[in-house]
């Protein structure tokens, strides 16, 4: 009984000391992971599009992992972030730190605050926690259009210089030519691509530096008797190479691959780390095309001096072919829902585009039949003259005594000009259509005032539009209040459609209405012409209408088409900014650094 019990015992402590909870619990290296690279490893993916992961068995099962049970998203208590971006040109850089959740994707100009996106570094942050059970760094460097051949250039590839077929080119046109400097200026082009080059690679080195001089600034769990160890290095770039034909002439992506390997083994060096694991994240932005790139992208993990510790993981096959295909389906689409109205060539409105039936003009006389007052000014005060071609092109000048209420119901017009629309001025030559024959001409003033009256007598409509011809910015006001603004140009010759919500269209009343219209006219900086067309009317649509226009729709954008895209939120580029597509990345990722770091 003695013997038995003692042999039970120690079978218990063995048993004890090889449990996954006596593993976990040894003091180990804090592992430390860098993920460098541009914008789609900045993350584009909003948090909106997690539900789309959702929809796909394949990829359920790991939305579970990134959201906790009342649908909010994960935060990770043994995974801790040091987030180094800023704007593109790296003039205004900032640190994100905190626990692992999402909000760590793209941020813009605010690089401290949470962007509400997701990258790689979500379910990358994830798989690692859950497989090593230990507390986790991640360092994460990354700015959108940056180049491996110039901005994160490596040192040890030398100083950028054209291909011999670029430069053979450039030799047959020294006074320049599109994309070409002038001979005397060349000098000066290569001195600029010099100073540029290896500029982020820097940022991205001091930076994780700066970290690891000082590991619990940032994660709390850093034992400095125990130290790092530097665990892995995800690499997602390319885009700007992609296409970048002057360094890549004729779809030749050698360079790529000789500049990566240079920039593996830098890497390596200046974090004194020579084995450093290293995943190559192969971009696949349009799925299994640019298949030179991606062989160039690849490569390296190939080379005898890399093989072992280096691995590529093509990401081309998350590309999402559902977002692909519905994609100009609803560029189609939302053509159709933002033009209110078409014109002919010969600048008339075009009666037989179906779309228009579902809606109707609100008031009378209609729209074709009103009579328009206008005038126009000239800016006067020196603050609102304008000295040259620049943003403030619409804006908001001081009116002539006596026009300051000029947009108001009882404000007296009876002295302005009486015209019916579109009120214009010049020539306006656009797609094949051409205005130059306006009801009402303008006049020399910049800017143009124009009020206009209708009686509305049936208000049983579901919903409200704005129809309203205009190339440049515009104030719109309904009775005295403002209802929509627009400050910049939208050079359409077409009617856009602009929905009203309750708030404006609560001005909308039974009776006598007042509508008015505040712009400027349209110009080119190299040229003294002055060009535009201003037209306004609002109408309805009711709710059986509209479920006709709905089904009408279908066809244009069908409703898979609509769920599809309820999983992204950005361009093609990065990776439509898919959450789906962000999370399997990070995961293969994780996986692949784990079979380097296990081998």
């Amino acid at each position: 009984m003695k013997i038995s019990r003692l042999v039970q015992m120690v079978t218990l402590l063995v048993i004890a000391a090889f449990s996954p909870f006596t593993m976990a619990t040894e003091k180990t290296p804090l592992k430390v992971f860098i993920l460098a690279g541009q914008s789609n490893m900045e993350g584009h993916a909003e948090i909106r599009t997690f539900d789309y992961i959702g929809k796909d068995p394949a990829t359920a099962p790991l939305l579970k992992e990134m959201r906790n049970p009342d649908g909010t998203p994960r935060v990770c208590d043994k995974v801790w972030m040091s987030y180094l971006t800023g704007p593109y040109d790296g003039s205004a850089n900032g640190e994100g730190l905190g626990k692992l959740t999402a909000g760590f994707g793209a941020r813009g100009d605010e690089p401290t605050r949470d962007g509400g996106k997701i990258g790689p570094e979500f379910t990358f942050g994830i798989t690692m926690e859950k497989e090593l059970q230990e507390p986790i760094l991640i360092i994460k460097t990354a700015w959108g259009g940056r180049s491996l051949n110039t901005e994160f250039r490596p040192p040890s590839a030398g100083p950028y210089k054209l291909p011999r077929q670029i430069q053979d080119e450039w030799d047959k046109h020294p006074q320049g030519a599109h994309g070409i400097p002038k001979l005397e200026d060349r000098k000066k082009w290569q001195e600029e691509k010099d100073a540029a080059s290896g500029v982020f690679y820097h940022m991205m080195v001091d930076h994780v530096k700066m970290v690891l001089a000082d590991p619990a600034r940032v994660c709390p769990d850093y034992d400095p008797d125990q130290g790092y160890e530097l665990a892995g290095f995800v690499w997602l770039q390319g885009f700007n190479d992609l296409v970048d034909g002057q360094t890549y002439p004729n779809g030749d992506y050698s360079e790529y691959s000789r500049l990566l390997a240079h920039f593996i083994r830098d890497v390596r060096n200046d974090l004194s780390a020579p084995q450093m694991p290293f995943i190559i994240g192969v971009l696949g932005v349009d799925g299994e095309k640019n298949v030179n790139f991606r062989k160039a992208m690849a490569a390296p993990a190939a080379m005898p001096e890399l093989q072992g510790n280096v691995v590529a993981v093509d990401t081309a096959p998350f590309w999402d072919t559902a977002i692909e295909a519905a994609e100009p389906r609803q560029g189609e689409y939302n053509e159709i829902v933002g033009t209110a109205h078409t014109l002919k060539e010969d600048g008339t409105l075009d009666s037989e585009r179906k779309w228009d039936a579902f809606w109707q003009p609100i008031g009378k006389p209609l729209p074709q039949e009103r009579t328009w007052r206008y005038i126009t000014v000239d800016a006067t005060e020196t603050q609102d003259k304008l000295e040259e071609f620049t943003d403030r092109r619409f804006r908001d000048i001081t009116l002539p005594a006596g026009m300051e209420n000029w947009f108001m119901p009882d404000f007296d017009d009876s002295k302005w000009t009486t015209g019916k629309a579109p009120i214009g001025k010049g020539v306006w030559n656009h797609s094949g259509i051409t205005l130059d024959s306006f009801p009402s001409t303008w006049g020399e003033g910049e800017f143009l005032l124009m009020r206009s009256t209708f009686e509305v007598d049936n208000l049983d409509y579901d919903s409200y539009r704005l129809a309203i011809l205009a190339r440049q910015g515009f104030h719109v006001y309904l009775n005295g209040h403002k209802i929509h603004t627009y400050i910049w140009w939208l050079d359409q010759p077409q009617y856009r459609s602009i929905v009203l919500d309750k708030d404006q269209t609560q001005h909308l009343k039974k009776g006598k209405n007042v509508l008015a219209v505040y712009a400027n006219d349209q110009y080119s900086p190299d040229s003294p012409e002055h060009y535009s067309a201003l037209d306004a009317w609002i109408e309805g649509i009711t709710r059986a209408d509209q479920k006709k226009l709905d089904i009408a729709l279908e066809e244009i954008f069908p409703l898979k088409d609509r769920e599809a895209l309820e999983g992204a939120s950005n361009g093609g580029y990065h990776y439509f900014g898919s959450a789906k597509i962000f999370a399997q990345m990070g995961k293969a990722f994780a996986e692949a650094n784990l079979k380097l770091i296990r081998k």
